[in-house]
């Protein structure tokens, strides 16, 4: 998850629409004026009061994870593969071998024939 040291308005608005919410929801969110969210999109260097410094970082960890992805890519930020493990991916290829041959002595050795008309 994105962590942000000082909050300014380009990610508060970044939330905002992250979280799919109107100016004016958002405002009521954090119990500011609407006016506040609108001073955010005019001046995106602006850095809100510590109070409300708080209360973003709240709402940022409260998010759902698609909010947070849609955070992310509002303020441009890629999102980093995870290598998976060697031997997880060996693991993975042995199961899938395993349900093969067992999906293969489910099926009837005539399955073929008698599907011929």
């Amino acid at each position: 998850m994105t962590l942000i040291e000082e909050w300014t308005g380009r990610h508060a608005n970044a939330l905002r629409a992250a979280l799919r919410l109107t100016a004016e929801e958002f405002a009521a969110t954090l119990g500011i004026s609407p006016r506040t969210i609108t001073k955010w999109r005019e001046r995106p260097e602006i850095v809100p009061s510590p109070h409300l410094q708080k209360a973003l970082d709240t709402y940022l960890s409260q998010a759902p994870p698609d909010a947070r992805i849609r955070f992310e890519a509002h303020l441009g930020v890629e999102r980093r593969q995870v290598p998976i493990d060697d031997a997880v991916l060996t693991q993975l290829n042995t199961a899938i071998g395993d349900l093969a041959r067992a999906l293969a002595l489910l099926q009837p050795a005539d399955a073929e024939r008698s599907a011929a008309p």
